[in-house]
């Protein structure tokens, strides 16, 4: 476990969060996915996500469908730099934090690049299959 640093572009928002990129990633397919870039880790424990600067400035993107689920996208209402997302899903085990991997400023280029990503098929609703494409992502 580890402890990384993490800020949105401008400077306004800070955090820290307790995981380990080692432990692996995830990208998806869906339509949101697709159009916010999102590559997440998944946090062991939900409170590890701690704000150190910018409440002021956080900002949630609205959901765009009623399709039940409990997912809230957090950015930096400045500089527009995804952050995270918390939320409670039964396929995730219940409440869970996840860190955009992007925001976070102390990961060294190579520890990036020798990180695990799953290709989530979320397009297709199947998010524990793994993307039959994923160049795109």
């Amino acid at each position: 476990m580890k402890t990384y640093q993490g800020s949105c572009f401008c400077g306004a928002v800070a955090f820290e969060a307790d995981g380990d990129l080692a432990d692996g990633t995830m990208r998806c397919n869906c339509r949101f996915c697709r159009k916010m870039r999102y590559w997440e880790m998944l946090l062991p424990d939900p409170e590890g996500l701690r704000l150190l600067k910018g409440a002021e400035v956080l900002a949630e993107t609205p959901r765009m469908q009623d399709d039940g689920l409990d997912m809230h996208h957090v950015f930096c209402g400045r500089c527009g730099t995804r952050l995270w997302t918390t939320g409670n899903l039964a396929e995730l085990g219940g409440r869970f934090t996840m860190v955009f991997v992007p925001a976070l400023d102390d990961v060294p280029e190579e520890d990036l690049v020798a990180t695990p990503v799953f290709h989530a098929d979320g397009a297709h609703d199947d998010w524990a299959k793994e993307a039959k494409e994923t160049r795109h992502l």
